[in-house]
């Protein structure tokens, strides 16, 4: 239970701090994720729940604090939580090598949603090459850059809110 309700005072804060302070740190157009990064360390940690509810809670989050719709982060959040578990049970231990993984591959697809997004339904004049070099690669660095925190910081928060329990030897 403590760990559940941890969970959510941890995607809150990852919000609450992507939507005021994080946001505002641009590279060209592109900016960090921290709610995703925050979402794909929390899965990669062996001892951390991981319930499909924490992407629908992430989405509903940051979806009410962007012009995107939520059902857009939604589908990009499921597929980092679903990747992320993929890579916990084929993996023994959810390794730093993992998580980069779950952030660049996640990154690149919630992305390239936006884009298809913005494109296809919007209407929105964006060239491609243009998006890539102006949005998704600095978004990529600002992610990678921010990931060893977030990875350190959601480690030591699961250790703390989930201690591990030790064996008994008769």
């Amino acid at each position: 239970m403590m760990a559940s309700l941890s969970g959510l005072v941890v995607l809150a804060v990852a919000a609450a701090l992507q939507s005021a302070i994080v946001a505002q740190i641009h590279l060209l157009h592109g900016t960090a994720d921290l709610v995703l990064l925050t979402l794909a360390a929390w899965y990669l940690h062996e001892d951390a729940p991981a319930s499909w509810v924490w992407a629908v809670l992430a989405a509903l989050m940051v979806g009410t604090l962007s012009a995107l719709p939520w059902w857009l982060y939604l589908a990009g959040y499921a597929f980092v939580a679903g990747f992320a578990k993929f890579l916990r049970r084929r993996l023994w231990r959810g390794t730093f090598l993992a998580y980069f993984t779950v952030v660049l591959v996640g990154s690149l697809a919630t992305q390239g949603m936006a884009f298809a997004y913005l494109r296809l339904v919007r209407n929105t004049p964006l060239v491609l090459t243009d998006a890539f070099n102006l949005v998704v690669l600095p978004s990529l660095l600002l992610n990678v850059v921010l990931a060893l925190p977030i990875h350190s910081a959601i480690d030591e928060w699961t250790a703390w809110v989930t201690p591990a329990q030790e064996e008994v030897t008769p």
